[in-house]
């Protein structure tokens, strides 16, 4: 089987942002979907890709994000009750897609270099959780607020503190195993 080398950029081409909409109830279902996918699909990917490279700290990490970002689903869900499901965007479905074109090629790349795959893996989480603290959901709490939702807008702001949270885990992890690997290798 032939590999292609998988850049960062592809990797982060498996993140689906949530999209604002000018119904706030478009809005919250966009961010449910996407809370969703990353609890269900995207870091429990990079969670099993770290684990495959031997990577058992980092495969736990991804997974502990993972179980957060279910919770901001279920502390909007709270005050949409009738949501539902909500429908799979577009954005969703192309980030489903790219991960599921790229996954064959990443588990050949892991056997050949584990550590720059999982590298890839945590400079994306850094990537994706910054976006979405410090641009896409600071716009949806502002948009709440606008609208007079008090309680959406503190789920948002509960949401993007717990986002940069998410940023500092992956940004303090990702330094210390670029750390690591500079350490063990030869000189």
């Amino acid at each position: 089987m032939q590999t292609t080398d998988i850049t960062e950029d592809m990797i982060f081409e498996c993140f689906a942002a949530a999209c604002q909409h000018s119904d706030s109830d478009r809005t919250a279902e966009s961010f449910v979907d996407v809370e969703e996918y990353e609890n269900q699909i995207m870091y429990p990917e990079f969670a099993r890709w770290a684990e495959k490279a031997g990577h058992h700290d980092l495969a736990t990490l991804f997974r502990r994000v993972a179980g957060e970002e279910k919770l901001h689903a279920v502390w909007l869900r709270k005050l949409y009750a009738d949501m539902g499901v909500p429908s799979r965007g577009e954005d969703t479905q192309r980030a489903i897609d790219a991960l599921k074109t790229i996954q064959a090629n990443c588990d050949a790349l892991i056997g050949l270099n584990p550590d720059g795959v999982v590298e890839k893996a945590l400079s994306v989480a850094v990537r994706v959780e910054e976006r979405e603290a410090l641009s896409i959901y600071p716009k949806f709490r502002d948009q709440a607020l606008a609208e007079g939702n008090h309680a959406a807008a503190e789920v948002y702001q509960k949401v993007v503190d717990s986002e940069a949270m998410h940023a500092e885990w992956f940004k303090a992890a990702l330094a210390s195993f670029q750390r690591n690997s500079q350490a063990a290798a030869p000189a």
